[in-house]
């Protein structure tokens, strides 16, 4: 995300994401984001002001057999928010 972009956001949204900063050497800008209703509220707003993609991330469970590369919103333990 562009550091101007980052600045012109509202304050508890920049607290937000610096919470859940990625790596510098990766391409989201925000991750391991633990799957509930308020920070799926707060990428909604983020969304208002950017274009993103959200890739959610978990483990299988005793009635969920995740697929290698998919991770159902549903069965998700968290997930990461990525510049589309």
């Amino acid at each position: 995300m562009d550091r101007l972009l980052k600045f012109c956001l509202p304050k508890d949204l920049q607290g937000w994401l610096d919470q859940y900063k990625a790596p510098y050497n990766e391409s989201a800008f925000a991750k391991d984001i633990p799957n509930d209703w308020y920070n799926h509220q707060m990428a909604s707003r983020l969304a208002k002001v950017v274009r993103i993609r959200k890739k959610y991330r978990g483990k299988s469970w005793g009635g969920y057999r995740r697929p290698s590369a998919f991770c159902h919103r549903k069965f998700a333990d968290r997930f990461a928010i990525y510049e589309r």
